[in-house]
C-alpha cells in the first residue's frame, strides 16, 4: 500500500475517533497495512485504538471481540516498544485502560492483575516531570484498589498508598489531578487498613480528608472535601463501630448534599452516601424513621434518570434497608416491598457480571429472610427459589473471592432449612448443607464468617450422626476467636462481633458431653465465653510476652490483626507455629490457653461450680468439683429442652415487668403467680436435679452453715433466678424443697472470672466505703429509698464517704472508685439492649456525663472488693451478649471488684432499703466492725431469706437478687 493511502488511513482514523462514528473501513484497510508491516507501531497503535472506542459505542458479544482484538492488536505492540522507547509509556497505558474495560463486565481478578502490571510498566516508562506519569500513576493506584477488592492480593494496598502519596507530593496546588490523587490515597488508606487490620491508616485518612476540608477556599471545593472526609469516617466507623464518627458523616453528608446543585453530576452520589450513613445510623439506632428517610433518599437517587448500572449499589442498599424496616416494625408492606425491588433489579440486571451476581445474591437473602418469618413456619417455595439464586451466586463467585465464605454460608442456611422444613430427602439436604459449610469455612473469609460456618457444620454433623466430626467443627470454630477481637475495636466493635457467635458455646459443650466428655465440654464454655473478661486476663500475658520476647510479641500482633482481616487456611499453620513457639519460652507453657480442668478446679475448692449449658440437642449441668480424679460430674436435665426455656423466658420477662408497674391489682397478682410457678418449674427441671447430684437433699440444720454452691449458667439461663428456684410456699415445708434452703448461691460468668484481679489493700488499710446516693436523677422517677439507703449506711459505716444528690456526680464518683475498696450506689440503672455498652447508672450528671457500661469495663480498680448496687435490672443484657455479662453488674466485675451484688430486674424501693440496711448490718456486726466482705454471700442470702419469709406469694420483690464473685 502506497505512503499516501496509509497517510490517508491514518487521518481518516482520526476523523473517525473524533466524530465517534464507525470505522470498519478504516479498520480494515489498517490491518491490511498490518498485514503487510507487523512492525508498523504507528498503525497498530491507531487501529487498536479505534476498536477500543467502537468497543465503548458497543454492547454484548461486539464489545467483547472488539476490546479482544484491540489488546490483541496492543500485546503485538509490546515487543516493539523495548525499555526506553518514546512510546513505551503509551503503549502500556492503552493496554492497562483497555484491560480496565474488560474487567467491568466479568468478576474475574485476572484483567484487572494484568492492567496492573500494564500501569507499572507506564509509569516506570514515564519520566519524572512528564504529565503523563501522573495520569499513569492515577490510573495504578486506583487498578491497584480494585485489584485488591477483587483478588485480596494484601500487598496491593501498600504499593497503592506509596504510589498514591508520591503522585499526590508531586502534582501541584490547583492541578485537577490533585483533588482525584487525594481521594485515591483516602480510598488506598481504606484498603491499607483491610488488608492489615490496622486502623491507623484510617485515622491517617480522616486526618488526611480533615486537612483538606480546612484548605477549601470555594463553596465547590468545599462540597467535595467534605465528600472525602464522610468516606473516611465511614470507613474508620465501620472498623470501630464508633457512633460518633458515623453522627460526624451524616452531618457532613447533609451539608455536602445541600452544598451541591441538583445539576452537578456529583449530586446522585452524594445523596447516595447521605442515604447509605442514615441508613447505618437507623440500624444502629433501631429507629424506624431514620430508616424510612435513609429509604426516601435512595428512591429518589433511583428515580432520576440514569445508566441502569449507575444505580446498581443504591438498590441494593433499597432493597437490605426495606428488609432492615421490616426487623423494626414487623411491617409486610415493607418486606414484599424488599421482594419486589430485587425482582426489578434482577430482571433488569445486564448478562453475566458482578452487577447480576449481586442482584441474585441479594434477592435470595430476601427470600431466605421472609422464609424465616413466614407465619406459618418456613416458606418452601421461597426456599427453593433462594436456593436456586444461591447456587448460581456461588458458581459465579471465584475461589479467592473474598466474599465467597459468606455467600456459601448463605447457601449452606438455606439447604439446612430445607431440611429442617422435611421437603423431599431431608438427609440429601443435610449432606449437602455439610459439604457447603466445609467449603465455606475453609474458604477465604474474615475469621466471624469461618466461625459460624464450623459452628452451622458442628450442627449439620451431629444431625448426621457423626459426634466425633460434629466435636471437631465446633472445636474448629473455638479455635478461632482469639482472632475475632483486634485489640484496635472499639468495645462496642467487638459487642457487635461477638453476637454473631450466640449459640456457639451451648452447641460445642454438647457435642463433647455427648462423646462423654464433660471435662472438654468446661474447657470450650471456657475458651468461647466471657470473653472480654478474658482479654482482661490476655492483658497480662501480652505484657509478660513483651517482656520475655519482644520480637514474639510483635509477630503475634502483627498475624492477629492480619488473620482477623482476611482469615485463609494457609495462614492457620502459621499461628500454630507461632503459638508453639511462644509456649516454649519459660513460664509461658499456658499462654492464651484456657486452664486445663485440674487448673480450673481450684477455684471450686470453697463450692461446686455449676455450669448450666441448654443446647437444641440436649441440656446439662455440669458441676465442677475440687476433686481430683473426677473434677467435672455431669447431670443431663432430660426434662428440659431449649424450647421450654425460651418459652419460660418469655414469660419471665413479661412478669418481672408487670408485677410492679401494671396499673391493675389483678394483672400484678397474675405476675407474682407466673413468677412463682417459674420458680417451681426451675427446681423441678434444673436445680432439683444439680442438688440432688451433690447429695444437697434436705435443708442444714440451724446450727450448721449452709453450703457455697456457684451458678454459671449460660446462655439463656443467666436471665434466671436459679439461686430463688423452688417451692417457696408448700403449706407445712415452706421454704425447704427452695435452693436457698439448702445453699448460699453466688454466680459467675466464668470460671475463669472467680480468679479475679483483686490485690489486698496494704496491711492496716481500713475498709473504708464510698456510698453514692441519687434519689432525684433529672428525667427519671424519685427514689426515696435512696436517701433511706445513704442514712442507713451513714450510721452503720461511720468512716464511709457519702455521695449524695448534686455532689454524686460523673467526676466525683470517678475519682473516688479507687480509693475505696467497698461501694455501694443507689441509684437508677438503665440498660439498652441493642447497645449494651451504653448501659448506664444514672448519676447527678447523667444527661452530660453518663457512667456507662464502657466506661466503667475500661476502669482499673486493683484493690476493688465489693460492689453493691441497688438499682434496676444491672445484671440484664441482650440475649445474644448474655454469655459476655455486658451489664453494670459485669461491668463492676471487670473494673476489679471481687464480689459485685446486682440485680436481675426492676426491684421495689422499700424492699431494697430493707435488702440494704440487713445486708450492711450484717456485715459490719450492726455497724461495730468495718465490713467483712468474704461473707457478703451469706449476708445478702440471710436478707433475702429474710425477706422471703414474709412475701412468699411476691418473689418478685426478693428473687431479683444476685451475688456475683467470691
Amino acid at each position: 500500500m502506497s505512503k499516501f493511502k496509509r497517510r490517508r488511513l491514518l487521518f481518516m482514523a482520526e476523523v473517525h475517533e473524533r466524530r465517534g462514528t464507525d470505522p470498519s473501513d478504516v479498520l480494515a484497510g489498517l490491518h491490511e497495512l498490518a498485514v503487510e508491516d507487523p512492525y508498523d507501531l504507528e498503525v497498530l497503535l491507531t487501529a487498536a485504538e479505534l476498536l477500543s472506542d467502537r468497543a465503548g459505542r458497543r454492547t454484548g458479544t461486539a464489545r467483547e471481540a472488539d476490546l479482544a482484538a484491540s489488546i490483541a492488536l496492543l500485546h503485538r505492540c509490546v515487543p516493539l516498544v523495548p525499555p526506553g522507547h518514546r512510546e513505551r509509556g503509551t503503549v502500556f497505558n492503552s493496554l492497562g485502560q483497555r484491560l480496565f474495560m474488560v474487567a467491568q463486565g466479568t468478576d474475574s481478578p485476572e484483567p484487572v492483575a494484568e492492567s496492573v502490571l500494564a500501569f507499572r510498566e507506564a509509569v516506570a516508562a514515564t519520566p519524572h516531570g512528564n504529565g503523563m506519569r501522573l495520569v499513569n500513576q492515577f490510573y495504578l493506584v486506583v487498578q491497584l484498589g480494585e485489584h485488591f477488592e477483587r483478588s485480596g492480593d494484601r500487598d496491593a494496598p501498600a504499593e497503592a498508598v506509596q504510589v498514591a502519596r508520591e503522585g499526590y507530593a508531586t502534582v501541584p496546588p490547583g492541578h485537577e489531578l490533585r483533588p482525584m490523587f487525594r481521594t485515591a490515597l483516602i480510598t488506598s488508606l481504606r484498603h491499607l487498613a483491610g488488608a492489615t487490620a490496622h486502623v491507623e491508616p484510617l485515622q491517617e485518612a480522616v486526618g488526611l480528608a480533615r486537612e483538606a476540608l480546612s484548605e477549601a477556599s470555594s463553596t465547590f471545593d468545599r462540597a467535595g472535601a467534605q465528600f472525602d472526609l464522610v468516606r473516611a469516617l465511614r470507613a474508620l466507623h465501620d472498623a470501630t463501630a464508633d457512633r460518633r464518627l458515623l453522627v460526624e458523616a451524616v452531618d457532613l453528608s447533609e451539608q455536602c448534599l445541600a452544598a451541591t446543585p441538583r445539576r452537578d453530576p456529583e449530586f446522585n452520589t452524594r445523596r447516595t452516601r447521605l442515604a447509605s450513613a442514615v441508613r447505618l445510623l437507623a440500624q444502629d439506632r433501631r429507629d424506624p424513621d431514620l430508616m424510612r428517610r435513609a429509604i426516601d433518599l435512595m428512591r429518589a437517587t433511583i428515580e432520576t434518570p440514569s445508566a441502569a448500572d449507575e444505580h446498581a449499589d443504591t438498590l441494593i442498599d433499597l432493597i437490605q434497608s426495606l428488609a432492615s424496616l421490616h426487623t423494626m416494625t414487623n411491617d409486610p408492606l415493607a418486606l414484599r416491598d424488599a421482594e419486589l425491588t430485587a425482582r426489578a433489579a434482577l430482571a433488569a440486571a445486564p448478562g453475566p457480571g458482578p452487577w447480576r451476581t449481586h442482584t441474585q445474591f441479594t434477592l435470595a437473602q430476601v427470600l431466605l429472610y421472609r422464609s424465616s418469618v413466614d407465619a406459618r413456619g418456613t416458606d418452601a417455595v421461597a426456599l427453593h427459589e433462594a436456593l436456586g439464586l444461591f447456587q448460581h451466586v456461588a458458581a459465579a463467585t471465584p475461589p479467592d473471592h473474598r466474599e465467597r465464605g459468606d455467600r456459601l454460608w448463605h447457601l449452606g442456611v438455606t439447604l439446612r432449612d430445607l431440611a429442617r422444613h422435611g421437603d423431599g430427602d431431608t438427609t440429601a439436604w443435610r449432606r449437602q448443607a455439610r459439604h457447603v459449610f466445609a467449603e465455606a469455612a475453609s474458604a477465604a473469609g474474615p475469621p466471624n464468617v469461618r466461625i459460624k460456618s464450623y459452628q452451622h457444620l458442628g450442627a449439620m454433623e451431629a444431625a448426621l450422626g457423626d459426634p466425633h466430626a460434629s466435636l471437631a467443627a465446633y472445636e474448629a470454630a473455638v479455635a478461632l476467636l482469639p482472632q475475632l477481637t483486634p485489640d484496635w475495636l472499639s468495645y462496642t466493635g467487638n459487642i457487635i462481633g461477638l453476637r454473631q457467635i450466640e449459640g456457639l458455646p451451648d452447641g460445642a459443650a454438647a457435642a463433647a458431653v455427648e462423646l462423654g466428655k464433660p471435662e472438654r465440654a468446661l474447657e470450650l464454655l471456657e475458651l468461647s465465653r466471657g470473653i472480654l473478661h478474658g482479654r482482661t486476663l490476655e492483658t497480662r500475658d501480652l505484657r509478660l510476652l513483651r517482656h520475655r520476647s519482644p520480637e514474639l510479641h510483635a509477630e503475634f500482633l502483627r498475624l492477629r490483626t492480619a488473620l482477623n482481616a482476611d482469615a485463609r487456611d494457609g495462614n492457620d499453620g502459621n499461628w500454630d507455629d507461632l503459638m508453639g513457639r511462644i509456649r516454649n519460652l519459660d513460664g509461658m507453657a499456658g499462654f492464651l490457653r484456657a486452664p486445663s480442668v485440674q487448673a480450673l478446679r481450684r477455684h471450686a475448692e470453697q463450692g461446686p461450680v455449676v455450669i448450666v449449658n441448654i443446647s437444641e440437642r440436649r441440656c446439662d449441668a455440669l458441676i465442677l468439683r475440687a476433686d481430683a480424679e473426677r473434677p467435672v460430674l455431669t447431670v443431663p436435665l432430660t426434662g428440659l429442652t431449649q424450647a421450654e426455656v425460651i418459652a419460660h423466658l418469655l414469660r419471665l420477662t413479661r412478669a418481672v415487668f408487670a408485677a410492679p408497674n401494671d396499673p391493675s391489682l389483678l394483672t400484678r397478682r397474675d405476675a407474682q403467680r407466673d413468677l412463682d410457678e417459674i420458680l417451681r418449674w426451675l427446681w423441678d427441671r434444673v436445680t432439683s436435679p444439680v442438688l440432688g447430684a451433690l447429695g444437697l437433699t434436705a435443708p442444714s440444720s440451724d446450727t450448721q452453715p449452709l453450703p457455697r454452691i456457684w451458678w454459671c449458667p449460660v446462655g439463656l439461663m443467666a436471665y434466671f433466678p436459679l439461686h430463688a428456684a423452688g417451692h417457696h410456699d408448700n403449706g407445712a415445708q415452706a421454704g425447704k424443697a427452695t435452693v436457698m434452703d439448702r445453699a448460699v448461691s453466688s454466680y459467675t460468668t466464668t470460671v475463669r472470672a472467680l480468679a479475679g484481679r483483686f490485690s489486698p489493700p496494704a496491711a492496716g488499710t481500713a475498709l473504708h466505703t464510698l456510698v453514692v446516693a441519687v434519689p432525684d436523677a433529672e428525667n427519671a422517677p424519685s427514689l426515696p429509698g435512696a436517701t433511706a439507703e445513704a442514712a442507713a449506711l451513714a450510721e452503720l459505716l461511720p468512716n464511709s464517704l457519702v455521695l449524695f444528690g448534686a455532689q454524686a456526680t460523673y467526676e466525683n464518683v470517678v475519682r473516688a472508685l479507687p480509693a475505696y475498696p467497698v461501694a455501694h450506689l443507689s441509684c437508677h440503672g438503665l440498660t439498652f439492649w441493642e447497645n449494651p455498652a451504653a448501659g448506664m447508672l444514672l448519676l447527678h450528671d447523667h444527661l452530660t456525663r453518663p457512667l456507662t457500661v464502657e466506661q466503667l469495663s475500661a476502669m482499673e480498680l486493683p484493690y476493688a472488693d465489693l460492689a453493691f448496687l441497688s438499682a434496676c435490672s444491672t445484671s440484664n443484657t441482650h440475649p445474644d451478649n448474655s454469655d459476655e455479662a455486658l451489664h453494670i453488674t459485669g461491668a463492676f466485675q471487670l473494673a476489679g471488684f471481687r464480689r459485685v451484688i446486682g440485680t436481675l430486674w426492676p426491684v421495689n424501693d422499700t424492699t431494697s432499703v430493707e435488702i440494704t440496711r440487713a445486708t450492711y448490718a450484717d456485715l459490719t456486726h450492726g455497724g461495730s466492725t468495718p465490713p467483712r466482705t468474704e461473707l457478703s454471700a451469706q449476708a445478702l442470702h440471710r436478707a433475702v431469706r429474710a425477706l422471703r419469709d414474709r412475701y412468699q406469694a411476691s418473689p418478685s420483690l426478693w428473687a431479683g437478687y444476685v451475688h456475683v464473685g467470691h
